[in-house]
């Protein structure tokens, strides 16, 4: 018994042995089948997945702010982006100097049907940008971009005229650093910066980009049927087929149906040691495994598989080229970044842009279309108002000994020519001078009104205009462009401040009847060395939390003995605070014939306190209208273009 026990171990080992020895054997043979399926190329930064817009920003040379206007409209379209004018979350940050003039070089080629040299001559610019990329607080990279940029200069020459372009293109770039003028057409700065931004384009598709692709993935399935690992294997092939058919852009491998076959496959390489008669079953199960991780962006396994493929030395080119695949991607642990939804997400945000572009042009237009109504409302309101302030100024100068104070506003309109000569005021212009404290520089002011109109021209040396036109006001300021200066549409508060002109007395004489029944008269006080009534009306209205604070605070000296007045004061107030004091100072009362020989102010002496300061200057009217000979006309803003016409 003793003696059979060792034999059967024996017997055992040589059965295994044979086993074995008859697997290592066992033929098997395989076919190559290929699939290609879509990927996304992604770039190399994972921080950018989750990324879908992207921004320029450009600090510029101020030499080259008119290039910017281009830049942002032509700049950069990175695949894989959308667009966005200021909230990308993927930030391009371009820093664009001044090109410098480096050297004119001329090239020459030959003519071979002319029989002669034909010359060109470029000027070339050392152009530096730098760039810096960003995702959120994250710096991508930062990269500097120096390249020499040739602009030709005029077209083709002929010998004995190079020399001549040369020294025309050396003076031209000369003047115009010493001037520091760089805005000429013919030093080509704008082609030079598209120039060398066209390269930085394709350095960020390079760098930033994602695009659609198709790849290639190669797999060997097995066609020895009688095989020991035949039906495995063929489980293996139908699996992978199966999700190779169904991968799209948005979905790649199934990984989890994909476990079991894949450490099916890891355990016949113990099973199979590295051997000559092993090679055929270790380059199938090897290639296999190499292409599915890879598939799965499992980096570490990808390059493991590939590795004993080569090493298995048999098509070694195959695990190399798996390697080189593997080594090109930027793997995220446990991420697929080949098969996302990126560009369905994209469509869906270009249909929600394009949708958002729809609704703010309907709203536009709905704005617009409400503007309009809500113009024609208050244009209606305004020329009611001024109608209305119209007849009930005329009511009364009709019914004085109604009115509040009527003994005083009698002789106020008395010494003015009387309520006949002052309704009969239907047009006026005055031309006067202006003298500032502290500027020497002659200023003059001229102004035309009517009831319904009024415009100023003021001259200091440029012209400045405002002018009334029925419900509308405008302005408008040779300073600010020139002859291509615009008009300004004034605010309600600007036309309601400018509108009071077309009261032909308050005009001429600053008498407000409109306010006249809301002065009280207080006590008699000594002003500028003449006794005067003083009139007051404080005006008030409400916050927005509905208390009671001032909103302008009038008052009015006139001369006791006279009736002149003297001076007139204005405060107003924004939200309860002093935001503006206006004093006029009366002088050199004139009478005027057309008024019955009522007096008029010839000389106003203001002081204005507001957020510039202090203001002190003097009007002296040099002639004073009433009712001359223009036409109305001159009160449309068409008539001017940057200068009185």
């Amino acid at each position: 018994m003793a003696f059979f026990l060792p034999m059967k171990k024996t017997l055992l080992f040589i059965v295994l042995l044979v086993i074995t020895s008859i697997q290592a054997q066992e033929k098997i043979s395989s076919k190559k089948k290929k699939f290609y399926i879509p990927v996304i190329k992604y770039s190399e930064f994972p921080v950018l997945d989750n990324a879908l817009t992207q921004t320029t920003f450009y600090q510029m040379d101020k030499e080259l702010i008119q290039e910017e206007i281009i830049l942002k409209k032509k700049y950069f379209h990175i695949d894989g982006f959308i667009k966005d004018p200021a909230n990308g979350k993927l930030k391009i940050y371009l820093t664009v100097a001044l090109p410098k003039f480096n050297a004119t070089k001329v090239d020459s080629t030959f003519d071979k049907k002319r029989n002669n040299w034909e010359f060109q001559v470029y000027s070339n610019y050392d152009v530096r940008i730098k760039v810096d990329a960003k995702c959120g607080d994250k710096i991508l990279f930062t990269q500097d971009f120096n390249s020499i940029e040739s602009h030709i200069v005029g077209g083709i020459y002929e010998k004995g005229k190079v020399k001549i372009a040369v020294e025309l293109s050396n003076k031209r770039s000369a003047q115009a650093e010493k001037d520091g003028d760089y805005t000429a057409e013919e030093l080509g700065m704008e082609n030079l910066i598209y120039h060398s931004v066209d390269r930085i384009q394709n350095f960020l598709n390079y760098k930033l980009a994602y695009y659609v692709d198709e790849s290639k993935i190669k797999f060997e399935f097995v066609t020895s049927k009688g095989h020991s690992e035949y039906n495995q294997m063929l489980a293996f092939e139908n699996e992978i087929t199966a999700q190779m058919e169904k991968v799209t852009l948005e979905k790649g491998l199934d990984e989890k149906a994909l476990t079991p076959h894949l450490q099916y496959l890891e355990s016949l390489l113990v099973k199979y040691p590295p051997s000559p008669a092993n090679e055929n079953i270790r380059f199938i199960v090897t290639n296999n495994l190499a292409e599915t991780y890879f598939l799965l962006e499992n980096k570490e396994k990808a390059l493991t598989y590939a590795n004993l493929l080569i090493e298995n030395d048999k098509q070694d080119s195959r695990g190399s080229s798996i390697v080189k695949k593997v080594n090109n991607g930027y793997f995220v642990d446990k991420k697929i970044r080949s098969h996302t939804t990126r560009f369905a997400d994209l469509k869906k945000l270009g249909v929600q842009i394009a949708e958002e572009k729809e609704e703010k042009r309907l709203a536009f237009f709905e704005k617009i279309q409400q503007q309009d109504a809500e113009w024609e409302i208050e244009k209606a309101n305004r020329e009611a108002q001024v109608e209305k302030a119209k007849l009930q100024r005329f009511n009364m100068l009709d019914s004085i000994p109604y009115q509040l104070n009527a003994n005083l506003l009698a002789k106020v309109v008395a010494n003015l020519g009387g309520s006949e000569a002052l309704k009969k005021v239907e047009k006026a212009h005055l031309f006067s001078k202006l003298k500032i404290e502290g500027n020497n520089i002659p200023q003059t002011e001229e102004k035309w009104a009517t009831n319904s109109n009024y415009l100023l021209r003021k001259k200091m040396p440029e012209s400045y205009y405002e002018i009334v036109n029925g419900a509308e006001a405008w302005s408008h300021d040779d300073r600010e462009s020139g002859l291509n200066a615009k008009w300004a549409k004034l605010p309600a508060y600007d036309f309601a401040n400018l509108s009071k002109n077309v009261d032909l007395i308050n005009f001429l004489t600053d008498l407000r009847l409109d306010l006249w029944n809301n002065f009280e008269v207080l006590q008699d006080e000594m002003y500028e060395g003449r006794m005067c009534y003083h009139l007051n009306y404080f005006e008030k209205t409400l916050s927005t939390g509905n208390r009671t604070i001032p909103k302008t605070d009038y008052h009015v000296f006139i001369d006791k003995e006279n009736f002149n007045i003297v001076s007139t004061e204005k405060t107003e107030f924004d939200n309860g605070n002093k935001s503006f004091f206006e004093r006029k100072l009366f002088g050199d009362y004139r009478p005027v014939a057309a008024l019955n020989s009522g007096k008029i102010p010839y000389k106003v002496n203001y002081e204005i306190e507001d957020f510039n300061g202090e203001t002190l200057y003097q009007e002296q009217r040099e002639k004073i209208e009433i009712n001359p000979v223009f036409g109305n006309r001159i009160f449309m803003k068409e008539v001017y273009f940057g200068g009185f016409k």
